[in-house]
């Protein structure tokens, strides 16, 4: 692992992970960082510039003009060895392999020799001490660029993490989601052994600012510290264009139009990699006090992200009006949408046919044959209507517009269904017709 010791950082400090090739998102942190008086060198980036949206290049150029301090993400660290893979570690067939198969290559096609160069040149970590306390900056963890650390992730492990990094503090990336977790004092590997009996550990997620939280809005994250009396953290949404951004995407179907419409639904495409705990909170729009407030684990346990102010956050003490889960009841449906976000998982009780069943049906659907994509897109969206399987219609309804189809087609794919579909059951109007005659005549 590539490190690069920045030794002793004062004043306030801008820390942002996933800028996931959002231009529009990552100007506009640089707006915010200056209003604020945040100098380059009190900005880091926690890795993953490029991917998912469509401007790889740009954020790569406009990060190394800025100057700020950066670390390669595993979507960096590919990119500069060349593999086919962005080696974010979605299961292979997954929804989110799928994607990752667009977007990859996208980004792979549009950086130039420069961004490789900046690339090839970031370290896997940083280092530096802030308000006396000892800061790791790493985009997964210490064993595995790629691996994703969350707020539910077991806090022991949290703390071996912090141990093998070194630090007190552990600052890390590529989850995607903001929180703050400390780690119980007299846990093994709480904190290094010269500081073993000084403040617990502490692991912080800044999130990304290249797409939402999962959490029902367009808003983005990031965070700052502040040494102004010892070592203090504070998240920030980030508001800015992602309507154009979206446009942005939508204007080349290359790149997943299930992640545009992220940018302004502020909901993911699908919640494979997360565990139970953070996808129970999709749709439950996140506020910066609560985010840290549930560094505590007795408060996270007890509480969800209820909506709040989106204001500039302070030191005040937990918000008192909070949520526990034992009055949360939800209303149970037949037929959930999330179900064809997990649609991977019906490979769990029978491996050897669900993966069969995946390679023949991604061969049938997938890529141009005798039929096009786009041809095969539209056909598999007329069958979903005539058959009505609203999960279906969902999928190829995206599918159709990634392959390359209008509107005005897949209305018109739905028209000759719908023509069809009638026209079964008029045909068994011939048999009426021939019961009668046989009863009448």
């Amino acid at each position: 692992m590539k490190e690069n010791n920045i030794n002793k950082i004062t004043g306030p400090l801008l820390i942002f992970g996933g800028a996931y090739s959002n231009l529009e998102a990552l100007t506009a942190l640089r707006a915010e960082a200056e209003r604020l008086g945040i100098p380059p060198d009190n900005v880091i980036c926690c890795g993953d510039t490029p991917g998912y949206c469509a401007d790889p290049a740009a954020c790569l150029d406009l990060i190394e003009d800025w100057g700020i301090h950066a670390i390669a993400g595993n979507v960096e660290t590919n990119l500069v060895n060349g593999t086919d893979d962005c080696g974010c570690g979605f299961g292979d067939g997954s929804r989110c392999d799928m994607f990752a198969k667009l977007w990859y290559n996208y980004a792979a096609n549009n950086v130039t020799e420069r961004n490789l160069e900046y690339m090839a040149g970031l370290p896997d970590m940083l280092r530096f001490t802030y308000a006396g306390r000892k800061v790791a900056v790493l985009h997964g963890s210490p064993r595995n660029q790629s691996e994703f650390v969350w707020r539910s992730t077991e806090a022991e492990l949290k703390a071996q993490f912090c141990a093998a990094a070194g630090a007190e503090v552990v600052i890390g990336g590529h989850c995607g989601l903001p929180f703050a977790a400390r780690l119980p004092a007299g846990v093994e590997g709480a904190s290094p052994p010269a500081t073993r009996n000084g403040p617990p550990g502490l692991w912080l997620n800044a999130g990304v600012i290249g797409m939402p939280a999962n959490d029902g809005t367009p808003r983005t994250w990031f965070m700052t510290l502040d040494d102004t009396n010892g070592f203090d953290y504070h998240f920030h949404p980030l508001h800015y264009n992602h309507q154009r951004a979206k446009a942005r995407m939508l204007d080349d179907r290359r790149l997943p139009v299930s992640y545009a419409a992220t940018l302004t639904t502020g909901i993911w495409d699908n919640t494979e990699i997360m565990p139970p705990a953070e996808e129970a909170r999709e749709g439950v729009s996140l506020d910066p006090i609560t985010i840290k407030a549930e560094a505590s684990a007795a408060f996270y346990q007890q509480t969800l992200h209820p909506v709040h102010s989106a204001g500039s956050v302070t030191t005040s003490a937990p918000p008192k009006a909070r949520l526990p889960l034992k009055n949360i009841t939800k209303m149970e449906k037949y037929s959930d949408p999330k179900d064809l976000k997990s649609f991977g998982k019906i490979v769990d009780w029978q491996e050897d046919m669900g993966n069969k069943f995946f390679d023949w049906y991604s061969g049938v659907t997938e890529g141009d044959s005798a039929l096009t994509e786009r041809e095969k897109a539209l056909i598999a969206l007329a069958v979903s209507h005539a058959i009505q399987c609203s999960y279906c219609i969902d999928a190829y309804t995206t599918n159709s517009l990634q392959a390359g189809a209008d509107e005005e087609q897949m209305m018109e794919a739905v028209h000759v269904a719908a023509a069809v579909k009638a026209g079964t059951t008029l045909i068994y109007a011939r048999q009426m017709q021939r019961q009668v005659e046989k009863v009448t005549m």
